[in-house]
């Protein structure tokens, strides 16, 4: 009884320690954190590192989404086990190159991190996508080449990538793509465009108003517009359907 009861004392110490670190909200020795907007909240020690200089930080799991190819906790998509399908699961992606494994991609995989968006009712349906990087969420597509990205359905017209030069004039609050590689009216709808400077630096994302006509569109989102610096070799990622 004595051997048990010295064993307990550190397990204890321990526990106490890790609660001291890190508020939990459904956690009922925590009473203030059941309140709280967070529910993990790290914040609330910071003498634990025992140095003013030394921060600390959540390090994401690493995985190679190329060889991901099984969502486990079955059972899955119900109330009490996992609900959302595992909408919104990030990672750290390590590969550089190919699609996941499990999910659809969208564009190809690239080092940093991902998240699983998952609007579907099946647990495979979802999409991964990149987080935060400079270069995403750009799909990787042959230049002037129209190609299905299988991410959008639209009225059973399948939506479409296409890789273009486009130029602003630095004056307006738009971009204008021509007519020459895209004709004109081949846009039906338009989902948003990816604009990205001639190093290949992402440098907005809009989803304005398209003319289909001129293959010109609103450089914002409708509520607020960005006019870009004047140049005639910004790269365009066009997202839309056709005919």
């Amino acid at each position: 009884m004595k051997n048990k009861l010295l064993l307990s004392i550190p397990l204890l110490l321990f526990v106490t320690f890790c609660f001291a670190q890190v508020r939990i909200v459904n956690n009922t020795r925590n009473n203030a954190a059941a309140n709280s907007s967070a529910f993990i909240d790290a914040s609330s020690n910071l003498g634990n590192n025992n140095n003013a200089t030394r921060g600390k930080g959540i390090l994401f799991p690493r995985t190679n989404l190329q060889i991901f190819n099984n969502f486990g906790g079955a059972p899955i998509g119900v109330p009490t086990s996992y609900p959302t399908r595992y909408d919104g699961l990030i990672v750290y992606n390590t590969a550089t190159s190919g699609e996941a494994g499990v999910g659809n991609t969208e564009g190809t995989l690239s080092e940093g991190y991902w998240f699983y968006e998952n609007k579907t009712n099946s647990t495979n349906g979802g999409t991964w996508k990149p987080l935060g990087s400079a270069e995403a969420p750009k799909v990787h597509v042959t230049e002037n080449e129209v190609t299905e990205t299988n991410l959008v359905m639209a009225n059973t017209a399948t939506e479409k990538v296409i890789s273009i030069t486009g130029t602003a004039d630095g004056i307006t609050t738009h971009m204008d793509l021509g007519t020459s590689v895209l004709s004109e009216d081949t846009v039906v709808n338009f989902r948003k465009a990816i604009i990205c400077d001639s190093n290949g630096t992402q440098v907005l994302v809009a989803t304005g108003s398209y003319d289909s006509a001129t293959n010109k569109f609103v450089t914002g989102n409708g509520m607020m517009n960005i006019c870009l610096p004047a140049a005639n070799d910004y790269k365009v990622e066009l997202y839309f359907t056709s005919n």
